[in-house]
């Protein structure tokens, strides 16, 4: 479906769990559960033979809980662009065995979600619907497959800036590589897969100054099943925790990820 425009609806679920380290004599052993969901609509249009827009408009539901409070947070997320361009021709290098696809993008970030900060919710961000800045987005994508077989490397670099209350959000770096097969059942194209995700995020500041216990990265393992059928995708994928060191150095944990999506294609672009 690289190779046309889709529309379509995401699904997202994280979920995390940390304990206050014993160094915070106030909170020792505070249990927190983070839940992070969100629903997003997607959009991806071929703007010429190369060039490509992708936008995301994301909805989340958010819910910290602990033996004593239960805090949500509800609505509009940051909306994004990214545009990228194909540098391998996707046609002009495929064979009937061979395929593959290199392309590269940039993005930014829009403060569409609500930022809200105060003396006692300042620390408490994965509750933020947004940033309240604007942010950067590079990414290089590349595709091979023979035959059946293919495999989906992908990396990703998100700049951050200094929002109005002089908070800034540690930029993140993301790689990933995903295995696949593809076979079909009738008319039915169907794709398991299996993959690797690496997150890193860099500390956060207030005021220029480096806040502690934040930041820090994971390692996550996916197992995922797509299924296309004439114009309509549906992807699913779910992604434990295989290493963790967030925050609280390394007492924050994330536990569990799970997307799925539905997608209509249309408009093939066949030349390119």
């Amino acid at each position: 479906m690289l190779d046309k425009n889709v529309i379509g609806l995401r699904y997202s679920h994280r979920n995390y769990f940390s304990e206050t380290p014993s160094s915070v004599t106030e909170q020792n052993g505070t249990v927190t559960n983070q839940y992070l969901n969100s629903i997003e609509i997607f959009g991806r249009f071929n703007l010429n033979k190369r060039i490509q827009l992708s936008v995301f408009l994301p909805v989340s539901f958010i819910k910290q809980t602990t033996e004593s409070a239960t805090q949500k947070a509800a609505g509009l997320g940051d909306m994004s662009f990214l545009l990228q361009y194909n540098l391998v021709n996707p046609l002009k290098y495929n064979s009937s065995k061979f395929k593959h696809r290199l392309q590269l993008g940039i993005g930014t970030k829009l403060p569409s979600g609500e930022f809200k900060m105060n003396a006692d919710d300042m620390f408490n961000t994965t509750l933020q619907l947004g940033t309240g800045s604007v942010d950067f987005l590079t990414n290089a994508v590349y595709v091979f497959r023979f035959k059946n077989f293919g495999v989906n490397t992908n990396a990703s670099y998100k700049l951050n800036t200094t929002n109005t209350k002089g908070y800034r959000f540690g930029d993140k770096i993301q790689a990933g590589t995903n295995y696949f097969y593809v076979f079909n059942v009738k008319k039915v194209q169907l794709m398991p897969s299996v993959g690797l995700h690496y997150e890193y995020q860099f500390s956060h500041k207030k005021d220029g100054e480096t806040l502690g216990n934040t930041g820090g990265y994971f390692l996550t393992t996916s197992v995922g099943f797509d299924i296309y059928y004439k114009q309509f995708a549906f992807s699913s994928s779910v992604s434990p925790a295989l290493m963790n060191h967030l925050n609280w150095q390394g007492e924050n944990k994330n536990k569990f990820n799970l997307e799925a999506g539905v997608f209509f294609n249309f408009l093939t672009n066949k030349k390119q």
